[in-house]
């Protein structure tokens, strides 16, 4: 399409898509001018102002477009997060993907003789150690809620003396999840519910009581039975994630915001990973903007001097390397068709679309979606195979009062696999943030394929 002039001539050089030479229309124009004199007091006025400021304006766009193009926020699965297991003997500290959740894990520490007598004198539970147990969140929450007491040795090297044990739910990692999410609100990333399946799993274990101990004696093994559960508890057991703790101080002086208010600290390049984001972890930082310009990191905040920062590195899953229990994240599936985003900008009216929001995490080895219902009633046994991933999130605007649930069915692929009440959960919490009027709880029925 042609482009006119005031006095409706066409303009050369201005067509649609084309690309426009200032100074090529300006000597054209200029040339159009009959008189001398105003034809050098066109080439002053317009040659040397309006070009100037033409090509300053364009500089300006130039930058201004590299630098939004700079911030423009990485797909979701840059912030995937994935958890695994391993025991101390098979873990391997040249894995560079996953990295222990706390890195104290990886020494075995144990719980000296003198702590022991001390807490029987004062009739107070000693936690022990932790460990895990590979069965199904049902059992799980029995163990929990019956508070069981086992039965067990503490053996010296004179001899053997039999104690009372029980079990309480770890919460340490647990809560490195939940500090995980205000440091995603805080790098200004959208929080996408942690498969903490494993986690839930782990238990301390308690001394209780025992039998008198003399005043000196070394501890070589303490050991507990638990029963029907003996098969599925593991010692030793590490939890693996794609977070690795880093820390790194602002690489030059912070240079002044355009508000005269906030300083931005850079991070160089050559500190970081190229393939890899990077979640700043100072939650106590007032924290403007975060953004990734080239390979560097900046981070605009308050503070006029160099600051000490606390990152996690987020690992890309890339090679797939074996581990001893499966990886579970809460990225979706490479095949899954569209932008997530638009799948929740939008809402969900039909099986068919919740089919679509279920199947598109890469858990279908685990559970089918089988169909849903909406009702007034929970169904039988829900409080032990359902928990919600995101429990810990108290700012979530909920109606709160409706009586209204919606039950969602499953269908296990393996009806042994002591996963599939996690995974369901996990699903079901990905629902719950969908439909905040109901009360969303799962519902195993079926093996899938049985008649």
């Amino acid at each position: 399409m042609a482009v006119y002039s005031n006095d409706g001539k066409e303009v050369p050089g201005l067509e649609e898509n084309s690309g426009f030479d200032m100074e090529e229309y300006i000597n054209r124009r200029m040339l159009e001018i009959s008189s001398l004199e105003d034809r050098v007091l066109y080439r002053e006025i317009v040659g040397d102002v309006l070009l100037k400021l033409y090509h300053y304006n364009q500089k300006s766009y130039e930058r201004l477009e590299g630098r939004i193009q700079g911030e423009v926020r990485p797909e979701q699965g840059s912030y995937a997060v994935y958890l695994t297991m391993t025991d101390r003997e098979h873990y391997d500290a040249t894995d560079e993907f996953m990295y222990p959740m706390a890195e104290e894990d990886v020494r075995k520490t144990e719980v000296s003789y003198q702590d022991i007598r001390e807490a029987l004198a004062e009739k107070r539970k000693l936690r022990l150690y932790s460990v895990f147990l590979a069965t199904s969140a049902s059992n799980v929450y029995r163990i929990l809620h019956e508070n069981r007491e086992f039965h067990g040795t503490i053996r010296t090297k004179n001899r053997e003396y039999k104690g009372t044990f029980t079990v309480g739910r770890n919460e340490k990692y647990l809560n490195m999840v939940k500090e995980l999410y205000y440091i995603f609100a805080v790098n200004y990333q959208p929080w996408i519910t942690v498969c903490e399946a494993y986690l839930t799993k782990i238990l301390d274990v308690y001394l209780c009581s025992a039998e008198s101990l003399p005043e000196k004696d070394d501890i070589e093994e303490i050991r507990v039975d638990f029963e029907e559960y003996s098969e599925s508890a593991r010692n030793g057991m590490i939890p693996l994630w794609n977070l690795k703790k880093i820390h790194e101080k602002t690489s030059t002086y912070p240079e002044p915001g355009i508000d005269k208010i906030n300083y931005e600290h850079q991070i160089f390049s050559h500190r970081l990973n190229a393939d890899c984001e990077y979640l700043v972890m100072n939650t106590d930082v007032e924290i403007t903007n975060i953004r990734r310009m080239k390979g560097d990191l900046l981070i605009s905040c308050p503070a006029d001097r160099p600051c000490d920062w606390s990152l996690y590195q987020v690992n890309k899953c890339k090679d797939r390397r074996r581990y001893l229990y499966p990886v579970l994240s809460n990225c979706f599936k490479e095949s899954f068709s569209g932008s997530i985003t638009e799948m929740y900008r939008r809402s969900i009216k039909t099986k068919a679309e919740m089919a679509r929001l279920i199947e598109s995490f890469p858990y279908g080895e685990y559970v089918h979606f089988m169909g849903m219902e909406i009702g007034e009633e929970l169904p039988k046994g829900w409080e032990s195979s359902n928990y919600n991933m995101d429990g810990f999130i108290q700012d979530e605007i909920r109606i709160g009062h409706s009586k209204l649930v919606l039950t969602l069915f499953f269908a296990p692929v393996d009806r042994e696999n002591y996963l599939n009440e996690d995974i369901m959960s996990f699903l079901v919490t990905q629902v719950q943030k969908l439909f905040p009027e109901y009360m969303c709880v799962g519902s195993m029925v079926r093996g899938f394929g049985e008649v």
